[in-house]
């Protein structure tokens, strides 16, 4: 069951929530049988999110936020789901991992407030 998709820039990326109990800060956790997760230490993917990773992020926690799920930013008055998402993308409060795949199969895991809008 993949729910990567592919990008206009023929890159793989899938959009994971972060795990709170157990987790090994490998992101091993969603191991798919293909190889390891890359180490923390070793990744070779650039630190800025992507156009197309920043419109995912923010669609999938605007989603979550429309069906209800907790708000991790002071709201000021804002209703309009996807304005709540922007904010806590500014505020590196979204509680999303990107999977970057790799051309060798492997895959590198950044959470959404390591990377540079």
């Amino acid at each position: 069951m993949d729910h990567s998709e592919l990008q206009e820039d023929g890159t793989r990326v899938q959009i994971l929530p972060i795990k709170t109990e157990g987790e090994d800060g490998q992101g091993a956790a969603w191991n798919d049988g293909s190889q390891a997760p890359k180490d923390i230490k070793d990744r070779t993917t650039t630190p800025y999110m992507t156009k197309y990773e920043r419109a995912r992020i923010l669609g999938t926690r605007a989603l979550q936020i429309s069906m209800n799920a907790p708000v991790l930013v002071e709201l000021e008055g804002e209703t309009d789901p996807l304005v709540i998402a922007h904010k806590e993308l500014v505020e590196k409060k979204i509680p999303l991992i990107i999977r970057r795949f790799l051309p060798d199969g492997s895959y590198e895991d950044w959470p959404a407030e390591d990377l540079i809008v």
